[in-house]
């Protein structure tokens, strides 16, 4: 048995074929911790309940420019996610600690220091001489 109930959708996942891609589990999704400490913008978002043979659980998809669909079971990262979604541009990928363990957490990313590290970033390759 594999069940999926899509019960809250924003942005991009926010369509028919995201729901019939995961009630089909044709979902193909990057885990969070593979992203730790990267600055991604969310287009989107789905928080599903899963129902298998074995357990039933639930699950957040969260749609990115950067990498795609990225999921995470932390409800302190689904959190903050809802709490900022779309009031800020980027967010940062941060991993906390709490009683239970290790968790994830969404921390907004200013749009100045943003635009400072791009500026930055653009000014350091400008500066680079050629090898030849």
């Amino acid at each position: 048995m594999y069940e999926v109930n899509v019960k809250e959708r924003k942005g991009s996942c926010e369509t028919d074929l995201f729901e019939k891609m995961a009630k089909n589990g044709d979902l193909t999704s990057t885990k969070i911790t593979d992203i730790l400490g990267e600055e991604v913008r969310i287009i989107g978002y789905a928080v599903c309940n899963i129902k298998t043979n074995e357990k039933e659980f639930e699950i957040c998809y969260y749609d990115t420019k950067e990498y795609g669909l990225i999921y995470s079971g932390s409800r302190f990262f689904k959190d903050s996610v809802i709490n900022y979604y779309g009031e800020c541009e980027y967010i940062r990928v941060v991993e906390i600690k709490t009683k239970k363990g290790k968790t994830y957490k969404a921390v907004p990313v200013l749009l100045e220091e943003k635009k400072q590290k791009v500026e930055e970033q653009n000014q350091n390759e400008e500066n680079q001489e050629l090898p030849f």
